[in-house]
């Protein structure tokens, strides 16, 4: 299995949260800020022993359902900038579900896999409608091919379903569709889903590796891992746990040491 290949253990996941690009409402107008907050947080992630990392244009809110050319050469500068940095993997996640430009951005820079919002559902939410992006998305896979690999998030924070699924027949939609990890968060940005949902789609998923998306941190991070193949973690490794501040190393580390205690033990 792919995932396998590449995560030799379970991973954890960091989340590098770009700075406003250029064309969104709260750009300062300085592209340097932006290269310099991605590279620091990168650094204090590997620092703290993170095993890999996902390049997001978190700060371009509220969220389109495109990319301008703009933004998406400075980001592809700063991804660009960063792998000359750390030889970490990483991911690429340009919000919200902009598939068709993440697998280009991914192409082009080597990226080891994509994060896809809406992959098999169609999804509401403030930035409007998300259609399930797998028929496109897989065909551009096969057009420009790639190592990289696709995780896909099953009933995506922030969004409501436009049609009732649940999160079983969900899963077989996107394990169908070709995506290599599936992902399941809480309703929102630092709240973790729910323990049984995780346990349902690891008996349900055959051997998918099942991530957690939100909500974990040092304190809940032992239950969770006991069952999820990985973790995604942002908020509780920022500085005072603000998600719009830069990485804190020291709760790195300390987030790190608590995941390690966990892989002795289940070694």
């Amino acid at each position: 299995m792919q995932f396998k290949e590449k995560f030799k253990k379970k991973p954890i996941i960091g989340m590098v949260h770009l700075l406003p690009l250029p064309g969104s409402p709260m750009f300062n107008g300085n592209l340097e800020d932006i290269i310099n907050r991605a590279s620091q947080d990168v650094e204090a992630l590997e620092k703290g022993g993170i095993d890999a990392f996902i390049i997001e244009n978190f700060g371009d809110v509220p969220y389109d359902d495109t990319i301008s050319l703009e933004a998406y050469s400075v980001m592809l500068t700063v991804v660009e900038r960063l792998k000359q940095q750390t030889k970490l993997p990483f991911g690429l996640n340009i919000q919200f579900n902009c598939t068709e430009q993440e697998w280009s951005m991914a192409y082009a820079t080597n990226a080891d896999f994509i994060r896809v919002e809406s992959f098999v559902e169609n999804r509401i939410g403030s930035h409007g409608i998300s259609y399930a992006s797998a028929p496109k998305l897989m065909r551009k896979k096969k057009e420009f091919p790639s190592k990289c690999m696709v995780f896909a998030d099953i009933n995506v924070k922030h969004t409501y379903p436009m049609a009732d699924i649940s999160l079983k027949d969900a899963a077989k939609e996107a394990i169908e569709a070709g995506a290599n990890a599936l992902i399941i968060t809480g309703k929102a940005t630092g709240q973790n889903p729910q323990i049984d949902d995780i346990i349902s789609l690891k008996s349900s998923s055959k051997d998918i590796p099942i991530l957690v998306g939100s909500g974990i941190n040092n304190k809940n991070v032992r239950e969770f891992l006991k069952y999820a193949d990985g973790i995604i973690v942002g908020s509780s490794l920022k500085i005072n746990e603000d998600v719009y501040q830069g990485i804190d190393e020291k709760r790195v580390k300390e987030f790190m040491d608590t995941v390690k205690e966990i892989q002795e033990f289940m070694d």
